[in-house]
């Protein structure tokens, strides 16, 4: 019974493949949030975890826009180093605010962007 597969780990591993993979191709940070947003392979996370995160980030005083600013920018050792989190779930994470941002209010979305 050791051998047991942790299926959500190996999901998660999946998809940190998947994202940089995205990373590796995309040439601009516009490109990349495009591709992570618009990709039907990676979903909005659910919104509760989302709003528990960001409570989370502020019981930390870490500001969610620089820090979802910062996976995408930083490379992963840094980000993790920085943050002390992991950079597949943050970028998970991230999509669900770069799509709500999107969505909501485009004009914010573009300035995020640049």
């Amino acid at each position: 019974m050791t051998h047991i597969i942790n299926f959500l780990q190996y999901k998660n591993e999946k998809d940190e493949q998947m994202i940089r993979r995205y990373f590796q191709k995309a040439y601009s940070l516009d490109e990349r949030l495009d591709q992570l947003i618009q990709d039907k392979d990676l979903q909005v996370d659910d919104h509760k975890l989302f709003l528990a995160f960001l409570a989370y980030l502020e019981q930390q005083q870490i500001e969610p826009q620089q820090l979802f600013k910062d996976v995408i920018n930083l490379p992963k050792f840094k980000f993790e180093a920085k943050y002390n989190m992991n950079w597949g779930q943050v970028v998970k994470l991230s999509v669900t605010f770069l799509t709500i941002l999107r969505t909501n209010d485009l004009e914010g979305y573009k300035q995020f962007t640049r």
